[in-house]
């Protein structure tokens, strides 16, 4: 879809949100999800008198000047996507909970595709958020597979408001997945995964308390969650289990690296540590990487980890260059 043709399409949409969330007098978010329900189901949902009928006959006239069944089903979880960073921007939320840049996905199923055999695996993203992430990984596993989409697939988050939205992401996409709402730090539920891909939250964990069955805790005040979060997976990850993460920068460069760099190489094997452009991020004085790990057993053995550094991933050639350097990379470990 051309950038005119997107454009409308949004301040279509945005349209219809705005008026139901005046009607209803309930957050950007919720009006957002309620707003797709109604047009997934092809009918106004009517609760304790509200939307009120003028209302809803505004909404219908809206509805119908959209033409929804005919938009195709990626243009639809494109504009979605655009609406879930617009209401959460409206929030003022914290930059943990706004979406995954897109092309991060793009940028993990190569990866993916490099590392294991795609099909059959049990996906889980322990900070799933609005699913923007996971949700493109898989889009493009499955297209790479002949349209066969036989993944499991688990989302987490402790945030109710993301889950919804993520629920209308998967939804879209016609990606099945089991959405939990819970504390990732706590014992997980589900199956031990075979993968796990996630933008892991940047910051304090507030439980103190939970913190302390960790090694990564720190030793006086709040423990950083993106050290608990990664010692988590690990725990979690079948043996031989990959984890795709996008991490902060500081977890290699910070005051912690000293202890935490060697601890990580100690319990994983390390398979690649790649450099992303700043540009990608809402701030930029968040830099991030991806860090990729297999975990040991299951007849894992280590590699040669792969140090990437990306480009401006405006420029097709950043991508096709590190397409390059990833099948130098596999050749090197067969």
């Amino acid at each position: 879809m051309k950038i005119k043709e997107l454009t409308t399409l949004f301040e279509q949409f945005q349209d219809c949100v705005d008026t139901l969330q005046q009607a209803l007098n309930v957050s950007p978010v919720s009006a957002l999800t309620e707003t797709f329900d109604n047009l997934e189901h092809d009918e106004i949902k009517v609760e304790a008198g509200a939307p009120d009928q003028q209302t809803v006959q505004l909404l219908s006239k809206k509805y119908q000047n959209l033409h929804y069944d005919q938009i195709a089903l990626n243009d639809k979880a494109q504009v979605f996507t655009l609406l879930a960073l617009h209401a959460l921007s409206g929030e003022k939320v914290d930059g943990n909970l706004m979406p995954t840049p897109e092309i991060l996905g793009t940028i993990i199923a190569l990866m993916y595709q490099k590392m294991l055999q795609p099909g059959g695996q049990t996906i889980i993203d322990p900070a799933v958020g609005t699913g923007t992430l996971l949700s493109t990984v898989v889009s493009q596993l499955v297209q790479s597979n002949h349209s066969k989409n036989d993944f499991k697939l688990v989302g987490m988050d402790n945030n109710e408001d993301l889950l919804d939205l993520a629920d209308v992401n998967f939804h879209l996409h016609h990606q099945p997945i089991n959405l939990v709402f819970q504390d990732s730090l706590l014992p997980w539920m589900e199956e031990k995964p075979d993968v796990v891909i996630s933008d892991l939250p940047v910051g304090y964990y507030p439980n103190d308390e939970n913190a302390k069955a960790f090694a990564t805790a720190a030793k006086t005040g709040h423990s950083f969650a993106h050290f608990l979060m990664i010692e988590q997976i690990i725990k979690m990850l079948k043996p031989g289990g990959f984890a795709f993460l996008v991490v902060p920068t500081l977890l290699f460069t910070g005051k912690n690296a000293a202890d935490f760099v060697p601890w990580l190489a100690d319990k994983v094997y390390l398979q690649a540590l790649v450099e992303l452009p700043k540009s990608l991020f809402n701030n930029n004085l968040v830099h991030k990487q991806l860090l990729v790990f297999q975990n040991h057993g299951g007849g894992a053995q280590p590699k040669q980890v792969l140090a990437a550094q990306l480009g401006s991933l405006k420029d097709q050639k950043s991508l096709v260059e590190f397409n390059l350097q990833l099948d130098r990379w596999k050749q090197q470990n067969q």
